[in-house]
């Protein structure tokens, strides 16, 4: 009987693709025997063990991969978030300050005295926008607190249905709708 290197020839079945010991061992040209059999014994088990491993390994990178995704929504949804709420707190300090516009036209013309007719005409515009405290626009005041209440359901990861799980993008962009559709009632 030839001597093999039954170490090499583990290693090389283990991370080959054959489905069994005895498909390996006929490739190789190596006769089984009884002393075959015990020099391969346990290497199944070894081959099974090391695809366990490398399946955990995938799932866990899939995961991995899953949440950095997930991680990196959660942080833009925080960004946003944070900008709205910089938004609404200067809204905020609007809501009793009205505009009021006056438009002012100066018309300008040049007469022809011998004739009396008007030989070149200007006109001037003036806008003049000023601003002025009054009281506190009650729309303006709902809108801001709904906003305030939708940003704080945002941050608290909180929904509707408590029975659903929703991630934090699908609450931002159900809460856009909802506000894209009553501005547009």
């Amino acid at each position: 009987m030839a001597k093999y290197d039954w170490k090499q020839l583990e290693k090389e079945f283990i991370l080959s693709n054959y489905k069994s010991v005895s498909a390996f061992l006929k490739n190789k040209n190596i006769k089984i025997s009884g002393s075959t059999k015990n020099k391969t014994k346990g290497w199944k088990e070894k081959k099974v063990q090391k695809e366990y491993k490398k399946s955990t390994k995938i799932v866990e990178k899939v995961i991995e991969k899953e949440s950095e995704k997930e991680a990196k929504k959660i942080l833009q949804v925080k960004d946003v978030a944070n900008d709205l709420l910089d938004k609404i707190s200067k809204a905020n300090e609007e809501l009793n300050v009205h505009l009021a516009k006056s438009k002012k036209k100066v018309r300008q013309a040049v007469y022809d005295k011998n004739t009396n007719k008007i030989i070149k005409e200007a006109v001037k515009e003036e806008e003049e926008i000023k601003s002025y405290i009054d009281i506190i626009d009650r729309k303006g005041l709902k809108e801001l607190t709904s906003a305030l209440k939708d940003l704080n359901d945002i941050l608290n990861n909180k929904s509707n249905d408590d029975n659903s799980t929703q991630s934090l993008a699908e609450i931002v962009q159900k809460a856009y709708e909802s506000k894209v559709g009553d501005k547009q009632c």
